[in-house]
């Protein structure tokens, strides 16, 4: 294959929402940042620091009960900067006030964590970027969440890339209303008109939508992302949403088939995520041997 976008980026979850810890100590992180480093992952994204009661460190302003004894933001920082991986921050996911559409309570709570963390992290040389981790879908209204939260960051570093997820709402997110490519397309169109020179990166997440749909929406993603001039970066879930139960590593079949969909629509490919479905220190033994499968394709790619 020419010009073959190889996996560069993995978002970093942690803390436990609907897939269990790995429960790593610091030494089993550092290896897997030393594989990053080793395997051409640049990039790592905290999908969020916050979530409902739990937080990556001790917060001020989140004041939940449970958190890590020891920094985990700071952590990943450090070995971001060891093994020169770019580090981008998430926000505080409550999911509690953002859900019933009371987005000025979430709004709230996250600007106050926007200058915490500038104040804690903004120095380091791995913090290289933000991302505004509350996903949804229209009916959240996510601008009134991303919009305010973005202008903020703008007010302490206007240069400094922002990035989001959402999803493809397709079959898989909903069998009764789903939306197809041609109204994601004018969905987008109002979002990416709404946040013209805040969001740098849309990175959607690939899973909720049938294998034979996933191009059409990449082709009217792409069409956008290039209308409005914002990078076009595809999540590539590396867990299999099609199973009973939530979430073990992806078929390789279909991971390769996400993989090289991708290839001509976007500018980089990220996942969610390596620690738990593509790494051989994972809690699930077939994240190793998907891992083994994966890096298998790259060589014989390398010889195409």
């Amino acid at each position: 294959m020419i010009n073959f976008i190889p996996i560069s980026g993995t978002f970093l979850d942690g803390i436990a929402c609907d897939i269990p810890s790995n429960n790593w100590t610091d030494e089993i992180w550092d290896r897997e940042f030393a594989r990053y480093q080793r395997d051409g992952i640049d990039t790592a994204i905290i999908i969020r620091v916050g979530f409902k009661d739990s937080a990556m460190y001790k917060s001020d302003v989140m004041k939940t009960t449970l958190y890590q004894e020891n920094d985990l933001v700071q952590r990943f920082l450090d070995l971001g900067k060891k093994y020169h991986v770019k580090i981008y921050i998430g926000m505080f996911d409550t999911e509690k006030y953002w859900l019933v559409n009371d987005w000025q309570s979430e709004v709230a709570i996250n600007i106050d964590l926007i200058h915490e963390l500038q104040q804690r992290y903004g120095q380091h040389p791995a913090f290289a970027g933000w991302y505004m981790s509350h996903e949804g879908s229209m009916q959240y209204h996510q601008t009134k969440i991303w919009k305010p939260l973005c202008q903020e960051i703008r007010k302490l570093n206007a240069q400094m890339p922002i990035m989001t997820s959402p999803r493809y709402a397709g079959s898989k997110w909903s069998q009764e209303r789903p939306i197809s490519p041609k109204v994601h397309r004018q969905h987008f169109e109002y979002i990416l008109a709404e946040m013209e020179g805040l969001i740098n990166i849309y990175a959607p997440m690939d899973g909720h939508v049938a294998f034979k749909e996933l191009e059409g929406y990449l082709q009217v993603m792409a069409a956008v992302t290039a209308k409005y001039n914002v990078e076009f970066w595809s999540n590539l879930e590396t867990f299999d949403r099609d199973m009973p139960w939530r979430f073990p590593p992806i078929e390789w079949e279909k991971m390769r088939f996400k993989l090289e969909r991708a290839q001509v629509y976007v500018s980089k490919i990220i996942s969610f995520e390596l620690p738990h479905f593509l790494s051989p220190d994972s809690m699930y033994p077939s994240a190793g041997t998907l891992y083994q499968r994966y890096h298998d394709y790259l060589q014989r790619c390398k010889k195409c």
